[in-house]
């Protein structure tokens, strides 16, 4: 048994479109991993033809997130089963969305993100951007 869930800690008993909100909130605010084939309680239950649900995993998140965020796919071995460990990272173009969505992290749960809070996320990703622009502009100097 793993521990159980947190802010940045999700597991997925299979593969289901559920778990795009949650790429999209790690994208938008921290790091974290989800966790499939493992059921709520943190048992591994395991899962079959895991480079097709690696392919699967994959594009589902290329075909529904904009921009793509970046995130890194394992196949490991739990207690016997196969599990995926899907690690994504906090992007810097805030923000990540989710058919036309934003969402974000509370405790174990993954919710849209509100209208006030969206502005905040927009501002971040450009502010990044415009940072970005200036360094790179003062190195050509």
């Amino acid at each position: 048994m793993l521990k159980r869930e947190e802010y940045d800690l999700e597991f997925k008993e299979k593969i289901v479109k559920t778990f795009l909100k949650t790429v999209s909130a790690f994208s938008n605010y921290n790091d974290g991993k989800i966790i499939f084939g493992i059921s709520d309680d943190g048992d591994p239950i395991g899962l079959k033809t895991t480079d097709e649900e690696c392919l699967k995993i994959e594009n589902m998140i290329n075909d529904t997130l904009d921009p793509v965020p970046k995130y890194k796919l394992e196949i490991k071995d739990l207690d016997g089963k196969q599990i995926i460990i899907l690690s994504v990272f906090k992007g810097k173009n805030t923000p990540y969305y989710y058919n036309g969505k934003a969402y974000r992290r509370s405790n174990t749960s993954t919710l849209e993100v509100d209208r006030l809070e969206l502005n905040r996320l927009v501002i971040e990703g450009i502010n990044i951007d415009y940072e970005e622009k200036i360094i790179k502009s003062k190195l050509k100097l």
